[in-house]
């Protein structure tokens, strides 16, 4: 019997994001994921998380991370054994910021303890202290609560799925509807829309993705297998010198070069962006910091424009950074126009000078 986990994407992954890229996998290895528990790459291109035994748990985790602010279309087909009346206890596709890490075996199914989290669950027994329905179920869940009073939709009963056959499994997030799909052999047997970036993962989009499965005093095996891999991964954020710390440190102004907006523009895209994920990284490893994000036009134009223009940029580098978790009380933006140029407005050259984004601490860390 071939079991083959397939995770492919639909065309709007080309619209991809500034700070991400697609990255193709044709023939995914066991050095793209890691184990945990009971997990181990067979050999034959799959990966078994149980065997049928008491009080195991297994997991396989995606090494580079995904970001839920980018659509995906998941595909995997799923083995989750033959026992069926007495077959325990499922799976779970896991999201969650922390790579490689194992919940609760047993009526946890590997999901359970993991905060924050997402998990939906193919559950293939009742636990009825957890609400669990007679039948195989289906639910998304948060935050490791396997109780589905927590549950974020379902329980939803489907057909039984312990029958000895591989199932496909389609996984669809649309973030511009605040979406999530579950497919089961090509039928709908759940749907979910809610913030899930803000409301579970605290604004942070990034995270990494695995499968989960545990047996109890009940068994049944678990695989997994993949031929293909093809989604929106993170980029990693980049990094400030050693020189920029330095200076922010001793309290000094910091001035990324490439850190421009172009002419007329509120939004930061391109180089732009990745200057600010710079302080984003910076921000995310000083959580003590406060940075005054200070933002300035050059002389051209409407004095009343400018004002407003520089005020709308400096709350998009804020907005963009709380997006991504910085909470705000780290951020003091202001834009202040024309005024304080640093260099003659004449020139063309004065004028980019003067059109900046000034760093600077608060209160200098050391």
């Amino acid at each position: 019997m071939s079991r083959k986990l397939f995770l492919s994407s639909t065309v709007f992954l080309l619209l991809l994001h500034s700070i991400a890229f697609a990255q193709r996998v044709p023939t995914p290895t066991a050095d793209d994921f890691i184990a945990s528990g009971g997990a181990y790459f067979n050999g034959n291109g799959c990966y078994s998380l149980t065997s049928a035994s008491q009080w195991m748990s297994g997991s396989i985790w995606y090494k580079t991370a995904i970001d839920l602010r980018q659509p995906f279309d998941m595909e995997l087909k799923l083995f989750l054994g033959c026992e069926d009346q007495w077959g325990a206890d499922g799976m779970v596709l896991v999201f969650h910021p922390y790579l490689g890490r194992q919940g609760y075996r047993g009526e946890g199914i590997g999901f359970a303890g993991l905060y924050p989290s997402l998990g939906l669950e193919v559950d293939t027994y009742r636990n009825g202290h957890l609400e669990d329905p007679y039948d195989d179920h289906v639910a998304l869940m948060a935050n490791g609560r396997p109780h589905h009073a927590w549950s974020l939709a379902g329980p939803n009963r489907i057909s039984n799925i312990e029958d000895c056959k591989d199932h496909m499994v389609r996984v669809q997030w649309l973030p511009s509807a605040q979406r999530m799909s579950l497919l089961i052999d090509g039928k709908q047997v759940l749907s979910y829309k809610g913030d899930i970036i803000n409301e579970i993962f605290g604004g942070n989009s990034k995270v990494y993705w695995g499968v989960t499965a545990a047996t109890g005093r009940y068994v049944n095996r678990h695989e997994i297998c993949f031929e293909k891999l093809v989604f929106t991964k993170v980029a990693p954020l980049g990094r400030l010198d050693k020189s920029a710390v330095q200076s922010l440190s001793k309290g000094k102004e910091l001035i990324l070069p490439r850190l421009q907006f172009a002419s007329g523009q509120t939004k930061p895209q391109g180089e732009a962006l990745q200057e600010i994920n710079k302080i984003l990284r910076y921000l995310r490893e000083n959580p003590k910091a406060i940075m005054e994000i200070n933002t300035f036009t050059d002389g051209s134009g409407d004095a009343k424009r400018n004002q407003e223009l520089s005020q709308l940029r400096a709350k998009a580098i804020e907005d963009y950074l709380r997006s991504r978790g910085i909470p705000k009380r780290q951020i003091k933006a202001r834009g202040f126009g024309e005024k304080f140029p640093i260099a003659p407005n004449n020139t063309s050259d004065g004028r980019r000078k003067n059109r900046r984004v000034v760093f600077r601490l608060v209160k200098p860390i050391v």
